[in-house]
């Protein structure tokens, strides 16, 4: 009886202690220190782009991604009739292409494609790249929204259950190779062709392929020291190569080079908590900050548009949480046009909208 007894306490010791092991090094989202809100700029008028407001015709979702292209359209990603994390294929287009001078509709297609669709880019050669965070793929699309190729090898037996018990106890090990992901948020593509994924709300890395979609190099960290991400959300790059992730539970943009060498972090309060990134014609980071409502933070709801220079500082911060035009309610992702108008892809106010340079 006693050595059972022993044996028992021994058992319930090692499971204490591995469970302990388990769940350390957890990182938990960052509060700032609340700023000074600014609702207007100097600079730019805004204008609702798509849809139109109380159109019957309205048949756009949570606004998840925008993209400009070669070709001059603006490219609008949203959920249609599902939401975050929809369980089924979603049935209504999910990408509308738009002309940015008219608001005319050009096109529109994603329907029975995506589940959850996330982040969006059109490349340089007009190629469309989608993410899916339920999924776990990447795709690739021609520009009529016909797919061309997808990323992401197909999950085994255990894994999803695996990646849930991470959430909780960050140490779990979980049986995946480098190809697999774990709900992407958001993907960037270099002139050559290959690109630097966003992986995202469960593997926090970021990794890069070439363009037949063979790994190069990932940066795979969980925390918030340089280098380490929790959640990173937005990813762009500028025309040296540059790789700018916005971090988002960590309320910080940080910075990498080519080969995935952490350069620089930038945590403003004023950048607040970046959830979508782009870089400018002129050079300029702009970030959208989707403030802290997806966390809890209710009473005092914030979202913004913020204007960095290439070294992190804030030039410009405007908007002000509300669903009229030049408000926002969860920006999610932004993208600029060679003229320097912005197009902002909102979450709860369901649209995009146009900020330009006033004349």
């Amino acid at each position: 009886m006693k050595k059972r007894m022993v044996l028992g306490v021994s058992v319930l010791l090692a499971l204490s202690v591995t469970l302990v092991w388990l769940a350390q090094g957890r990182t938990d989202p960052i509060f700032k220190d609340e700023y000074d809100e600014k609702a207007k700029s100097s600079r730019y008028t805004s204008s609702w782009a798509w849809p139109e407001k109380d159109s019957v015709s309205h048949r756009g979702g949570e606004g998840s991604g925008v993209s400009t292209s070669p070709s001059g359209y603006v490219y609008y990603l949203h959920r249609g009739d599902g939401s975050y994390a929809n369980e089924e294929l979603i049935t209504t287009p999910t990408i509308t292409v738009f002309d940015p001078n008219t608001n005319e509709i050009v096109d529109e297609f994603g329907d029975n494609l995506f589940q959850s669709p996330h982040g969006i880019e059109v490349d340089s050669q007009n190629n469309i790249w989608v993410t899916d965070i339920m999924l776990n793929k990447v795709f690739k699309l021609d520009e009529r929204g016909q797919v061309i190729a997808t990323f992401g090898e197909d999950y085994r037996f255990g894994t999803e259950t695996s990646l849930r018990i991470r959430n909780e106890l960050p140490n779990f090990p979980v049986p995946m190779n480098d190809y697999t992901f774990a709900r992407p948020t958001d993907v960037t593509v270099m002139d050559d062709g290959s690109f630097v994924v966003a992986d995202g709300y469960r593997n926090h890395r970021i990794v890069k392929f070439s363009s037949d979609g063979d790994m190069q190099w990932e940066v795979d960290a969980y925390g918030s020291a340089d280098g380490e991400f929790n959640l990173p959300h937005g990813i762009a790059h500028d025309q040296s190569g540059r790789i700018y992730v916005a971090d988002r539970n960590n309320a910080r943009v940080q910075v990498f080079d080519q080969q995935g060498q952490h350069l620089d972090t930038w945590n403003d309060k004023e950048i607040g908590r970046p959830y979508g990134i782009d870089v400018g014609p002129d050079g300029n980071i702009y970030v959208v900050d989707g403030g802290d409502y997806l966390d809890g933070e209710r009473e005092t709801p914030k979202s913004q548009i913020v204007v960095l220079s290439p070294q992190g500082e804030v030039i410009e911060r405007f908007g002000s949480w509300g669903d009229e035009v030049g408000q926002l309610r969860i920006p999610h992702a932004l993208a600029l046009q060679q003229d320097g108008a912005i197009f902002v892809a909102e979450l709860l106010n369901e649209r995009i909208q146009k900020f330009e340079i006033a004349e």
